[in-house]
């Protein structure tokens, strides 16, 4: 692999770190084994209560750490940024794991496509019990599950790149990596599609497109992710160059389901505000991701707020999005309460009863 580091690309890793003692050293440590040697390693440590700092005092002076008051994910993310100093910008969660060639493999396609502002990656999953898929894109988002053809049917260019060099063991020969490339706004502001923590782009680009938007909790990579494609066309490397770490206490897991819907219907309607065609040109499509947004939201509020569940279900129905989910949710509200209640209890009562 090459070894004169002065001829290559700064590479800043971003990381922010809530509450992450346990998993942040595993997440380090495959930084650490990249087989690109020019890297820089942000950690924001955003208000954690945990053993966060004692991990970045560790891991000191290879990891650059930062800690501020719990500010949310944008806020961490912003803050990391503003202290990265390379040419090239990857971000990666505090619970996931790069493959040694990650980075090499994105420099290595970005260096020879400098017409495309940012590139994500195919990606594996694991939980506390193992392998979970070995490319889990498709599973995780629904818009790649339900196209035929996968990423393919958002970026219209195949490409390939040797990435040889930058494998673990440095291939004798070339080792073709394939990559997808696009103008990708158009789907991408129906549902995302790119994982976050396998992205990396170029640092201009938020000169361009902006920080994170910090008012928005849950779904901030996904709006940023809506600016940087208005600016430049995406990469997508058909490769898992990051592996998943799966659990229920993550921002996109049960937990935070209302606040993750709220977000997702929040940002349909701001891209159509900020983009006054997009109704229009997003026709069907558009006014589905609404419809879809609004019946899951109405899920999440059943309980809660009976009366916006109801009206958010007239919405989606009026949008033409009417499945089973719709009933399920329309008996909720209308079921008294201690019913729903004991209901759930019986439930919950019979799963554990056969586990």
């Amino acid at each position: 692999m090459p070894t004169d580091v002065s001829d290559l690309p700064l590479v800043s890793v971003v990381i922010p770190a809530y509450n992450a003692a346990a998993t942040l050293p595993d997440t380090l440590d495959s930084v650490l084994a990249q087989t690109y040697p020019h890297i820089e390693i942000v950690v924001v440590d955003d208000g954690s209560r945990d053993g966060t700092s004692d991990v970045l005092a560790r891991y000191a002076p290879r990891v650059r750490g930062i800690v501020q008051a719990n500010g949310g994910l944008a806020a961490a993310r912003n803050a990391g940024l503003a202290q990265a100093q390379g040419r090239f910008i990857a971000l990666l969660d505090a619970d996931d794991l790069c493959e040694p060639e990650r980075i090499g493999a994105q420099v290595a396609f970005m260096m020879e496509r400098p017409d495309v502002v940012l590139t994500g990656t195919e990606f594996s999953c694991f939980d506390d019990h193992g392998v979970v898929a070995e490319r889990f894109a498709r599973q995780y988002y629904s818009r790649l599950g339900r196209a035929a053809n996968g990423p393919a049917a958002f970026f219209a260019e195949p490409v390939a790149v040797d990435i040889g060099p930058w494998l673990p063991q440095p291939a004798a020969a070339s080792a073709d990596m394939p990559v997808l490339v696009g103008d990708v706004y158009r789907h991408l502001a129906l549902g995302n599609f790119i994982h976050p923590p396998t992205v990396m782009f170029r640092r201009e680009l938020l000169a361009r497109a902006g920080v994170f938007d910090r008012s928005i909790p849950n779904c901030c990579d996904w709006e940023w992710l809506v600016r940087a494609a208005r600016v430049g066309k995406f990469g997508f490397v058909d490769r898992p160059l990051l592996r998943y770490r799966k659990s229920m206490a993550q921002m996109s897991g049960p937990r935070h389901k209302l606040q993750l819907y709220s977000d997702i219907l929040a940002n349909l309607r701001r891209f159509a505000q900020d983009d006054p065609e997009l109704p229009r040109w997003g026709g069907r499509a558009y006014r589905r991701a609404v419809g879809h947004a609004s019946l899951n939201l109405a899920g999440a509020l059943v309980e809660t707020d009976r009366l916006r569940a109801l009206r958010l279900l007239a919405q989606a129905a009026g949008l033409g999005v009417v499945d089973r989910n719709t009933w399920r949710h329309l008996a909720k509200t209308l079921v008294p309460t201690p019913l729903v209640h004991y209901i759930q209890a019986r439930r919950a009562a019979v799963a554990s009863a056969r586990s």
